[in-house]
């Protein structure tokens, strides 16, 4: 594995970071621009994202491995939103406050470092098994994901279910209807697509770096809660789900695919949906932040020790 692949990502988060938190205290970002940009990303760039994955779909590989890859995938975010469950007490998060965080234990940054990753251990052909992975990864967030960071934040009290029919869920849908039925949108669709999409992720750092700027950043430096809880979901959960699934996947680099994915840090677009669907957006923004710094070192060390 090339070290520098993961380095070279982890700074080029950092330093769009940086750019948003200067935009910020330079007056340029305030926070109602903040919630726009972050409604922007959920709304179009990330489902452009999305619909611009589905290219080629119907060369990717074969539909039976494809539906092997996605039941695994399933089973995956299954037991991690039932790993999910506990966060509350082992990190004594406040009742009612927990769904942030929940969230960011089962969704981690697939697209913008997973793949890469997957690519520089693996080779370019488990590329098909890591875009499979993030099908459901993108159909859960904007469904499941939206259910966690909202059942407590309604104006009624309750969760809504009409949050469940967003862009995202769309987007993500349709693009698992156009693999399995082996269609390819239209090339110029695409290129649309594609084109919008490439700005989500400049784009959620800008915001996550803008939202910082909020947040005395020595006191989210000096939280051990924040190390902690990035190391349970960056380390010691790919290692159950290494633990288990070589149990039950012979095929050794579905496996090795399932544990690097798991062992991503939080998801970028926690904190835009979190200012999107009212949740903790600072809570996610420390997180997200520090987990991504941490994971040049923890994506190595989870490389090294389940897959290598």
């Amino acid at each position: 594995m090339d070290i520098r692949i993961v380095g070279a990502k982890m700074l080029m988060l950092f330093a769009i970071m940086v750019i948003g938190f200067i935009a910020n205290k330079a007056g340029l970002i305030d926070e109602e621009a903040n919630k726009r940009f972050s409604s922007l990303v959920v709304n179009i760039t990330a489902p452009a994202m999305i619909l611009a994955s589905s290219k080629g779909a119907e060369t990717l590989g074969s539909k039976t491995d494809a539906l092997l890859v996605l039941l695994v995938a399933a089973a995956m975010y299954g037991f991690l939103a039932l790993m999910s469950l506990f966060v509350g007490k082992l990190f004594r998060i406040p009742k009612g406050k927990e769904g942030v965080y929940r969230f960011m234990i089962v969704f981690g940054n697939n697209a913008f470092m997973g793949f890469p990753v997957v690519q520089a251990i693996f080779g370019d052909n488990a590329l098909f098994y890591a875009a499979i992975f993030n099908i459901p990864n993108n159909i859960l967030a904007y469904s499941y994901g939206v259910y966690l960071l909202t059942k407590n934040r309604s104006e009624s009290g309750s969760f809504r279910w009409k949050n469940m029919i967003n862009p995202g869920v769309v987007s993500a849908t349709l693009t698992l209807l156009l693999f399995l039925l082996g269609i390819s949108l239209p090339d110029f669709a695409v290129t649309v697509f594609d084109s919008v999409g490439q700005i989500t992720t400049p784009l959620a750092m800008i915001v996550i770096g803008a939202s910082l700027a909020k947040i005395p950043l020595g006191s989210v430096l000096r939280d051990v809660k924040v190390y902690l809880f990035s190391l349970y979901k960056m380390i010691f959960l790919p290692f159950l789900i290494w633990l288990i699934g070589r149990l039950v996947i012979s095929n050794p680099t579905v496996l090795g695919v399932l544990v690097i994915i798991s062992a991503m840090p939080c998801a970028t677009i926690a904190v835009m949906l979190s200012h999107e669907y009212g949740g903790d957006a600072p809570a996610a923004s420390r997180y997200v932040f520090v987990s991504t710094i941490l994971s040049v070192i923890t994506i190595p060390v989870v490389a090294y020790l389940f897959v290598l």
